[in-house]
């Protein structure tokens, strides 16, 4: 059993030729049966011009002279190739050229009834025996009371057909290896920059992340495909590496907390402590625990909220309400730190949306913004209302974030601070760009060092 290749430039090729094969076919066809319905219409116009010049010559010369043209006809031609016979209104042949050849021509004589009852020519197709060929008849009245049956063969006709047929076999012949070819090379070029992907994507599963497809300047579905893959492989890379940092960050984040249940066990372990002690270290020891849960639920919270499983838990709020009884609960911390707080907030506006969270996402950026801002620094927050969009935005005067680390502020458990001296874990400001999307909206931020920073979330109005 022959076993073709199993490859998309084979089924490419193979298709390619298969649809010229068709349309060759069909072109060949249409252009056989068009000649052949050409020469049939031509071989009949000429019977039934012949036949009205007998009625001429009838009117003119009588019957001696229709059967004198006859004989002058069939003595300059070959007798085999046509046929003359005449009969009159009651069916009887009165005059027939020599039929020597022709004996095999069928009775008509319903036909010879018909067109003196009709006075209109009757075709007629008949086999020649002994013959592959065919001729073509015709009954007609030359006059009121003689009838002509006259034909002639088709030979010629058929023997044009039968030289377009071997032309087109001799052609089908040639053109369908040169399609093959032809193909071949078309679907090689076409998956030309599919195996390029292939190979690529074979070396990057080897670890080799930094390589890339090269682009073609064609901008057709190909090259589609490779920008797709080569952005996709740069998303991958940036996850990966993002990935990376993340377990450093949070490998740096438990390893403090963790080192210092250790140190206080075993101080408490290595001294003779008393009861005072021994819960005071109990206590440092639940600290460090419970700063290890908060950590925890707030990578939990992240993850739920960019999964968008809250849904069921949305509803009506009025966030001009919830920013309002955020300033005032934030309002104390930034006085102890000698922080003016100022709220400027639109009346009576709503978003569909869960209301713990939305009240979390204000919280975190409440905090930050005080955290961050030094005494008889400033922090505004601002809530404008339009009728598609809600846009609150919280401004302080604090240090400001690096350029760089704009982009990443919003990444889970990272932190400008490397050195880890102001607390936190680097998840509220994730956990507020998660809850902004999770709401169909989004956190966006400017900011310049030594200048302040400007937190915008943007959400759509119910």
């Amino acid at each position: 059993m022959i076993r073709f290749p199993n490859t998309l430039a084979f089924r490419l090729t193979f298709w390619y030729t298969l649809v010229v094969i068709i349309l060759i076919t069909i072109i060949f066809n249409a252009s056989y049966f068009s000649l052949k319905k050409i020469l049939d219409q031509n071989i009949e116009d000429d019977l039934l011009e012949g036949t009205v010049e007998f009625q001429i010559l009838y009117q003119n010369e009588g019957l001696d002279g229709v059967k004198r043209e006859i004989e002058r006809e069939i003595s300059l031609g070959e007798e085999q190739d046509f046929f003359f016979q005449l009969f009159n209104n009651e069916g009887i042949q009165i005059y027939s050229s020599d039929l020597s050849h022709w004996q095999f021509l069928p009775e008509n004589q319903h036909i010879i009834k018909q067109v003196f009852s009709t006075s209109k020519p009757i075709f007629q197709t008949i086999s020649i025996q002994e013959t592959e060929y065919k001729a073509k008849t015709i009954h007609d009245l030359i006059a009121p009371d003689i009838l002509l049956y006259t034909g002639e063969s088709t030979e010629d006709i058929q023997d044009i057909m039968t030289f377009l047929s071997n032309v087109f076999i001799s052609m089908f012949l040639i053109v369908i290896p040169i399609a093959f070819g032809i193909g071949w090379l078309m679907a090689g070029h076409a998956v030309k920059d599919i195996k390029e992907v292939s190979r690529i994507a074979s070396e990057i599963e080897k670890g080799k992340l930094d390589r890339r497809v090269s682009v073609s300047a064609q901008g057709d579905e190909i090259t589609q495909l490779v920008n797709t893959f080569n952005a996709m492989l740069d998303r991958i890379r940036v996850l990966i590496f993002e990935m990376t940092e993340m377990t450093d960050n949070i490998a740096h984040d438990l390893r403090s907390p963790l080192a210092r249940i250790r140190v206080i066990s075993e101080t408490t372990l290595s001294n003779e402590n008393t009861p005072k002690e021994f819960k005071s270290a109990a206590s440092d020891t639940i600290e460090e625990c419970d700063r290890l849960l908060q950590m925890i639920n707030s990578a939990l919270d992240v993850a739920e909220a960019e999964a968008d499983t809250i849904q069921l838990l949305k509803q009506k709020v009025n966030i001009s309400h919830l920013v309002q009884d955020a300033c005032e609960l934030f309002e104390t911390m930034a006085e102890k730190k000698g922080i003016k707080l100022a709220c400027r907030l639109d009346n009576s506006c709503y978003v569909y949306g869960n209301i713990q969270n939305l009240q979390r996402m204000l919280a975190n950026l409440l905090d930050n913004a005080i955290k961050y801002t030094s005494a008889n620094g400033r922090v505004d927050v601002v809530l404008t209302c339009t009728k598609k969009n809600i846009e609150i935005m919280v401004m302080d005067t604090g240090m400001g974030i690096p350029k760089d680390d704009q982009e990443r502020v919003f990444d889970r458990f990272f932190r400008c601070d490397q050195s880890r001296t102001h607390d936190g874990c680097g998840l509220g400001l994730s956990f507020s760009r998660a809850v902004a999307r999770s709401h169909s909206g989004d956190i966006s931020l400017s900011s310049r060092l030594k200048k302040g920073s400007r937190f915008t979330i943007k959400l759509p109005v119910t």
